[in-house]
Parts: C-alpha cells; sequence; structure tokens
C-alpha cells in the first residue's frame, strides 16, 4: 500500500515535471514504464482517483506536443513475428481481448451513465455504497472464507442525495463510477475462490445485506418506545399527578406517530432502491462471459489481418485496415502510431478518431491489436440491431407470425386484443404489400409498441398473446429478441454477432459479395438502390431487410459510410 502511494506520487511529480517544461525525472520511457504499471496495478480507491487526475492531465500535455517524429521509409508489410511459446501467446491474445473489452465497456458506461444521472439517482448511490462496503470487507481477515456473506456486518450507509464529498451530477463522475463497479465485480473471482459464474450472485447477496440493514437509509435511529410505556406504567404505578401521565401520554403518541412514519419512509426507501439493485446488477451483463453476457472481443492471431482487425508483431512498418493504412515506427525507444499524417505515441489503450470512425489500438508485451469501429456517436450499430428485430418481424415464417405477434402485443397493452383479428388471414395483407411499405409498418409497429411497453419484460404478455394464437414458441423467441434488443444500448460489434462490415459508398456503381449472391449498390440523391441483376432495386434510406438464401442482410446507412450484417432467420 505505501509503495503504491510513492508510485503515484512518483508519477505526480512526473508529470508536474512535464507541465513546467522539464523533462521528466528518469526520462520519458520511465514516465510512460510508470504510467503503464499504475493502470494494470490494484490501486485502491483514494490513489486510483489521485493516478486519474493526474493522468487525465497527462494526457492533456501530451494532446500539445508540438514535436512530431521524423518520417521513416517504413517496408510495406511487416516482419513475421518471432514464434512465442503457445501458452504465452494464448495468454497475450486473452490480455488483448480484455483491454478491448475495457475500451467496449467505458464507451458502454458513458452511454449508461447518462441514463443513470437523472431523478434521486438510486442506482449510482447503491453502486457507491457497494464498493465502500465491498472494498473495506476485503481487506479483513474473515473474507476469503465468508463466501455467504453470513460474516459480513455493513459499514458504510447508502450516500445521501446531497452529501458533498460525492458528485453524482457529474456525468464523468457517473462513468468513472460505473467502470470501477465493472471492474470491482471482474475481479470477484480472483478475490475469492468462487466461479465467475457466480459473480452476479454474490453481487446480489451482497446488495441484500446492504439494502437490509436498517442504517443504510441515512434514517432517524429506531424510537425506545417500550421505554416510554415502562415509564408511562411506573408513573401509574407511583400515583403520579395528571398532568405528568398526561405528559408522558402525549409523548407517547408523537413517539409512536413518527416512529410510524420513519418505518413507512424505511419501507419507501428500500422499496426503490430494490428496484435499483435489479438495474445495477444488470450492469453486470456487460461483463464478459461467463461472469456477464458480453462475448469475448474477437483478436485474431498475430500475423493476421482481417477486413476490420488486426493482430502485428510491434515493428515497423504499415499496416492495411479497412480504408486506412496505418504506419508502425519508433524514435529514441518510443513507438508511434501514424494515422491519416499525423503521428499519436502508442499507449497501452487508446482510441484515435477518424472521420467517423474510430481507430483502437490496444497494446500488450511485443503485439498490437487494431481494430476499426464506427464513431460511439453515430447510429449504424443502433440501426444493425434494430435490423436484427425487423429480420424476425418480417420473416414470412408460420404466415408472418413475428409480426402478428408484434401487433397482438400491442393490442394487448392498449386492452383491445381480439385473437380471431390476428388470425393467418391477416398473413394475405403481409404478402401483398411491397416490400418497403411493410419494412415501414414493422419499423413503426415495433416503435409504438416498445414505447407502450416501457421497461417491463415483454414475455408474459407475449406468452398470453401467444396462447391464444398457438403461437407460443415463436412468442418465447421474439421476446428473447425484444429483451436482447432493448438491453444493449448502445450495442457493439461483439454482440451484434461479430460479423459486422463497413463499406465506403461513392457515386459510381458498387457491388457487394454476400454468400453466393452479388448485389449492386447505387447512390442517388434519394437514397441507395440495393438490387440483384433482373429484379427491381429497392430503396435504402437509413435501414433496409433484404431477403437471401443464407439469411436476412441489414443494412444500414449514415451518410456516405455503410455497415451490413447476416443474420439467420428461424
Amino acid at each position: 500500500m505505501e509503495r503504491l502511494a510513492d508510485l503515484v506520487d512518483l508519477y505526480e511529480y512526473r508529470v508536474e515535471d512535464l507541465a513546467q517544461g522539464r523533462p521528466p525525472k528518469g526520462g520519458k520511457r520511465a514516465l510512460l514504464e510508470l504510467r503503464a504499471f499504475l493502470a494494470q496495478a490494484r490501486l485502491p480507491a483514494p490513489l486510483a482517483k489521485r493516478f486519474r487526475q493526474a493522468d487525465a492531465r497527462f494526457r492533456a500535455l501530451r494532446g500539445q506536443r508540438t514535436e512530431p517524429p521524423p518520417a521513416l521509409d517504413l517496408p510495406t508489410l511487416l516482419p513475421e513475428e518471432p514464434a512465442p511459446s503457445r501458452k504465452e501467446g494464448q495468454e497475450n491474445l486473452r490480455t488483448l481481448a480484455l483491454k478491448v473489452w475495457r475500451l467496449l465497456a467505458s464507451r458502454e458506461a458513458r452511454a449508461r451513465a447518462k441514463d443513470l444521472l437523472s431523478g434521486r439517482r438510486e442506482e449510482l448511490r447503491l453502486i457507491h455504497a457497494f464498493l465502500q462496503n465491498y472494498l473495506d470487507y476485503r481487506e479483513k481477515p474473515e473474507f476469503k472464507r465468508d463466501y455467504n456473506l453470513s460474516r459480513f456486518t455493513p459499514t458504510h450507509p447508502i450516500p445521501s442525495l446531497t452529501d458533498s464529498l460525492l458528485d453524482l451530477e457529474d456525468p464523468k463522475v457517473a462513468e468513472a463510477l460505473l467502470l470501477e463497479y465493472l471492474e470491482t465485480a471482474l475481479r470477484i473471482p480472483q478475490d475469492l475462490p468462487i466461479p465467475p459464474e457466480e459473480t452476479r450472485n454474490y453481487v446480489r447477496r451482497f446488495l441484500n445485506r446492504l439494502l437490509d440493514w436498517d442504517e443504510a437509509y441515512g434514517l432517524p435511529p429506531k424510537r425506545d418506545l417500550l421505554a416510554l410505556r415502562r415509564a408511562l406504567k411506573e408513573a401509574r404505578r407511583l400515583g403520579a399527578g395528571e398532568k405528568e401521565i398526561a405528559r408522558l401520554e402525549e409523548r407517547l403518541r408523537e413517539e409512536a406517530k413518527e416512529e410510524r412514519r420513519r418505518e413507512l419512509l424505511l419501507e419507501e426507501e428500500r422499496r426503490r432502491f430494490r428496484v435499483a439493485q435489479e438495474k445495477a446488477l444488470a450492469l453486470l451483463n456487460l461483463l464478459p462471459v461467463p461472469q456477464g453476457e458480453t462475448p469475448w472481443p474477437e483478436v485474431p492471431p498475430p500475423g493476421e489481418v482481417q477486413e476490420t482487425l488486426a493482430t502485428v508483431p510491434l515493428a515497423p512498418g504499415r499496416v492495411a485496415l479497412g480504408p486506412l493504412v496505418l504506419t508502425l515506427s519508433q524514435v529514441d525507444g518510443t513507438w508511434y502510431l501514424g494515422l491519416a499524417g499525423e503521428d499519436h505515441v502508442l499507449e497501452e489503450s487508446q482510441v484515435l478518431p477518424w472521420e467517423d470512425l474510430e481507430v483502437w489500438a490496444v497494446r500488450e508485451g511485443d503485439l498490437l491489436h487494431l481494430r476499426l469501429e464506427a464513431r460511439s456517436g453515430l447510429r449504424l450499430y443502433e440501426l444493425l440491431s434494430e435490423g436484427r428485430v425487423l429480420a424476425l418481424l418480417l420473416s414470412p415464417k408460420g404466415d408472418y407470425a413475428y409480426l402478428r405477434l408484434l401487433r397482438g402485443l400491442f393490442a394487448k397493452l392498449k386492452g383491445e386484443f381480439r385473437p380471431e383479428e390476428l388470425g393467418p388471414r391477416l398473413a394475405e395483407k403481409y404478402r401483398q404489400a411491397p416490400e418497403e411499405a411493410l419494412l415501414d409498418f414493422a419499423r413503426k409497429g415495433l416503435e409504438v409498441t416498445l414505447k407502450r411497453l416501457g421497461g417491463q419484460d415483454p414475455e408474459p404478455l407475449l406468452l398470453e398473446v401467444g396462447q391464444a394464437l398457438g403461437l407460443e414458441g415463436e412468442a418465447r423467441t421474439l421476446a428473447e429478441a425484444l429483451r436482447e434488443y432493448l438491453g444493449r444500448r448502445p450495442p457493439t460489434r461483439e454482440t451484434l454477432g461479430g460479423e459486422v462490415h463497413l463499406l465506403s459508398l461513392s457515386p459510381e456503381p458498387q457491388s457487394l459479395k454476400v454468400g453466393s449472391a452479388v448485389l449492386s449498390l447505387r447512390l442517388k440523391e434519394d437514397g441507395v438502390y440495393v438490387g440483384q441483376a433482373g429484379e427491381v432495386p429497392r430503396r435504402l434510406k437509413d435501414l433496409l431487410v433484404y431477403r437471401l438464401a443464407e439469411g436476412a442482410l441489414i443494412l444500414a446507412r449514415e451518410g456516405r459510410r455503410l455497415a451490413y450484417l447476416v443474420v439467420g432467420t428461424p
């Protein structure tokens, strides 16, 4: 603990040297090595906060760097990586995948934090109390064997909404809190010898113990009515005067009234934080499997360069990644990543914006993993996520069973559900409708149904509709698709299935090969036209579901950027 504090002090001193225009003690390389060590160390909360503040200052100073490294004549092909041992190679790939997951989690936390900043912020306050109590209990000797938390007694209450030590109205504070929560939960199987699959259950038990603690809510202590009753009884026994007895009776009534008010307030607080508990537990879905539900990011083996993914040995050279050519160079022991004519100091993990895309770079030892992602602010991935649900709704299987189920769900929510109006005969209207009109109809139906559904689970109502229509299996499939769609905001390449492709549109006709089909793309003023030879092209405004023999092709467009994904339909 003292050594870590000394290292954080040293990092702050070296950043201060840099801010004053002096070379940091030990040189820039020593500064970067110290920064990398602290970034991976398990720092206690106070030290982690100091490190984040100093690191933010360092990144701001680095952005003002005016001395670009000299351009180098680099080979087009990267040299082959010396073959490491199989075990070491797998560990490096796993570490790279974990670093990519942290970048994904940071993006997700930024989006989720915005949703948690409204109202009384129960979720953020509960997460703060969990972190305080967990980190405090982890230092105690009984922690390691207390799997069921039978010996755990909370010591830190839930902070009040107006706590002066917190600033939960600040989106950056909320984002940092969510990231610390995810990182802490990720380490639980290392802190305790429990299977990773038990992480969520352990956190649930911990939160239950906290919420069962009456003192967690910052309410006044329970009033001692028994002592007052004894005093009143004793006064009557001793023959006290009427005024004294009346005074004691009035005090007992007031205290009883205040105690009832406190009990009602306690029950209301407990109820609200129970709801917040479920939302806090749902955030653990962002953990990688098997702890959560987020697939591990795909990291190709060393030396493999795919369309938008690459893992390469750290050596001077060029790397072609989608429409970009990146350069790797080394000057005075420092590695640089070149993008669009500008060189950036290569860090352990970083995100570099380029037009409407982002280049993600993560480094582990002598390996560098690069990936091209859509900007988090763009709607491409959100459109693809919506398209996955629409591909299911537009499936003609079972006489458009899923589209009929969605209409039945909306009618059920309105209280106007009549099964006889949603039978197979309705499918004939869908078959006769133009594909573009049917897509618009399904999109609008999905939007209004989810808006009316709010945050409730769609499965119970869908099962009722499915039983009435004889489509129980399809109702469960649709419920799962809707739950996944609602729970993946914002979606990522991994949650979309990993096979997301990006394409830049141009005025010239382009070809797109998907499986055995070859589609033509034509960019015009009113949209993009998609089709195969011998058929009428379909217009892509921002989203299109195109049926193929391999499944459904989902195309999403924003400006001149196109993303597409192929999904199977049941």
